[in-house]
């Protein structure tokens, strides 16, 4: 009688397989690192009692809550949780991305409140609400599938190579843009009417460099304000507007600086 030899293979615990793949890409130089994206796993990732689902191999924001535990921008994104915290509140995010600011926004605000969170990339507005369901938000956080700008109409968003987030109306370098899609796009103004409804408003926007097409149309109404803003300020020295100051003049102090980013807060 022949013998036969079975092998028996220990099952890999992706758990460990990723927390091993997780401590290889912490220790790496740059250029390990960007062989090495193609293979980082997706995961549900836990902070804070937040769910966020992220994708490490096509997303920076995705990339640093996969291997940090957390959202990259957490003084930021700290200074407007303590803002909302509790309270019945409206929030405009502009830029949603996977969701960092959304979910953690949502959780931490109070009955009535309403998110409204504006991603136009394809690719993000399903990472988006499939992070608005895993933490039970679907009655707090409403998606719109559409870029802001100056006039109503169409745009090319253009994609950045490995980066979903850094998806732009703006002219991307050729050599790391990744093709593009026509999105819609709206004005801003659109979408304040719902402010009334609650007792303090919040404005986040982080839009690769077309923060002053985005938010031209509500600073110009001459109308509604937000009581504070969040706003990625790294393009300033590109912007054909000095936003800051238009910001400042119409009644607003900075009170927080960081994470690339500039706290608006109104005067009193």
């Amino acid at each position: 009688m022949n013998a036969v030899a079975v092998s028996h293979q220990t099952p890999i615990d992706p758990q460990v397989n990723a927390a091993a793949l997780r401590a290889v890409f912490q220790d790496a130089d740059k250029p390990t690192r960007q062989k090495l994206v193609p293979i980082l796993p997706p995961e549900v990732v836990e902070f804070a009692g937040v769910r966020l689902y992220v994708d490490p191999r096509d997303n920076y924001t995705d990339r640093r809550i996969w291997l940090d535990g957390q959202p990259p921008e957490m003084a930021s994104l700290m200074a407007l949780v303590d803002l909302v915290e509790g309270r019945n509140v409206f929030v405009l995010d502009i830029g949603a991305n996977c969701g960092a600011f959304a979910v953690p926004l949502g959780m931490a605000a109070g009955r009535g409140s309403r998110v409204v969170a504006f991603e136009p990339n394809p690719a993000m507005i399903g990472r988006l609400g499939h992070n608005i369901s895993l933490n039970d938000l679907g009655d707090v956080i409403r998606v719109e599938g559409c870029a802001l700008g100056a006039e109503p109409g169409e745009g090319v968003l253009n994609f950045r190579s490995r980066n979903f987030g850094q998806a732009s109306l703006m002219p991307i370098r050729q050599q790391v843009r990744d093709g593009g899609t026509l999105v819609p796009i709206r004005r801003l103004t659109d979408f304040i009417e719902e402010a009334a409804d609650h007792e303090f408003s919040l404005l986040k926007i982080d839009v690769e460099g077309a923060e002053v097409a985005a938010l031209d149309p509500l600073l110009d109404a001459g109308g509604w304000l937000p009581d504070a803003m969040l706003i990625e300020t790294v393009h300033k020295d590109d912007w054909d507007v000095d936003l800051v100051g238009k910001i400042l003049n119409l009644g607003f102090d900075v009170t927080l600086e960081a994470d690339g980013n500039t706290l608006f807060t109104r005067k009193g």
